[in-house]
């Protein structure tokens, strides 16, 4: 009977030190888990951010050429080139 006790408290104390050690490995995994994700998060915004600003430049370009050839056009510019401007000009 001391034997079959003295095994049961074997039992218990491997039981609880088995839930313990499950109780740490899961706590580290969702640790680990959250820091993936907060990672593959910062990952995903700075992605963006660059998909962004590349789409801004080429925006700034293009209404800066815009601008340019409204200037031009409307000023009478480019030299020889006056009956054509004032054709173009009568389009705005």
């Amino acid at each position: 009977m001391a034997n079959n006790r003295l095994q049961d408290i074997l039992d218990r104390k491997n039981k609880k030190e088995e839930a313990k050690k499950q109780k740490t490995e899961n706590r580290t995994t969702k640790v680990a888990s959250r820091r993936n994700y907060r990672l593959d998060k910062i990952k995903e915004t700075t992605a963006k951010a660059h998909a962004v600003a590349t789409k801004r430049k080429w925006l700034v370009f293009l209404i800066g050429i815009g601008l340019v050839a409204y200037f031009v056009i409307s000023s009478g510019g480019l030299g020889g080139l006056g009956g054509i401007v004032e054709k173009v000009k009568g389009f705005f």
